[in-house]
């Protein structure tokens, strides 16, 4: 297939487990594919410098913006595969997360990967993303060591309880400066490349299952601590294929 429409209403943390796929598909085919993501997440800007797509599309959530997820998730595969009609793609897919198997895998198969050569995932930073972080924390921690933190996830049940990122990180790295996602730097106040910038300057990381998990990967920063509340059959579903170095959590320990 030459021109691909993607339609991938799903989250952040899938949208970095979307790109080896599409990384994949250009050094199978020499080209791009389109991909249409979340409304919410045109302001994040995870995909604007990625070398791999053509257009970027934006879609209805189809867990909130109808009356049921069902409902929601037919109704965008049909507009979706309609629209590509329209704009002459000569392929269509959306890929599906309902089963067991690794979400990564599930991408690459829904674009006709069977034998991958890579599935190391990738993040987009720009050279701006960089030197806007760094003067992020050179305001919030100085010169100093410092940890990040994120507690509150996309989904309730996945959060970390407040204050245990900041607690973990003192106990187990010494680190008394932190700089946590929804406190020292609001979760809308700059592009998620900017966060994952501040990620990549981190002595130590302290995550939810969450994009910067994810973004961990991607830069092949070990994850000191990471916790998947909702267990073993949702880490397997989302974890790296790559060789990464993480100490995954299924039950939080009580901290002093």
């Amino acid at each position: 297939m030459k021109k691909v429409l993607i339609l991938y209403p799903h989250g952040l943390g899938d949208c970095i487990l979307l790109t080896p796929a599409l990384r994949e598909f250009y050094k199978t085919t020499g080209n791009k594919c389109s991909v249409a993501i979340l409304e919410k997440f045109q302001s994040s800007e995870i995909f604007d410098r990625c070398p791999y797509i053509d257009k970027i599309f934006y879609t209805k959530d189809a867990w909130h913006d109808f009356e049921n997820e069902i409902v929601g998730f037919r109704t965008l595969y049909q507009t979706w595969k309609n629209n590509a009609i329209d704009m002459s793609y000569q392929g269509f897919c959306m890929p599906t997360h309902n089963n067991s198997e690794n979400k990564i895998l599930v991408n690459m198969s829904s674009v006709g990967i069977r034998r991958p050569q890579e599935c190391h995932t990738d993040i987009f930073t720009s050279e701006q993303d960089k030197a806007l972080a760094v003067e992020i924390v050179r305001e919030l921690v100085g010169d100093n060591k410092f940890g990040f933190v994120q507690t509150i996830a996309g989904h309730q049940i996945k959060n970390l309880p407040e204050g245990y990122g900041r607690k973990w990180l003192l106990e187990n790295k010494g680190l008394e400066n932190v700089i946590e996602i929804g406190k020292e730097v609001g979760l809308l106040e700059y592009n998620i490349n900017v966060q994952f910038e501040i990620l990549r300057l981190a002595d130590a990381v302290c995550l939810p299952d969450s994009v910067f998990y994810h973004a961990c990967h991607a830069i092949d920063k070990p994850v000191d601590f990471v916790y998947f509340a909702r267990g073993t059959q949702v880490y397997e579903r989302v974890r790296p294929i790559h060789e990464v170095v993480e100490n995954v959590v299924f039950e939080l320990q009580a901290l002093k």
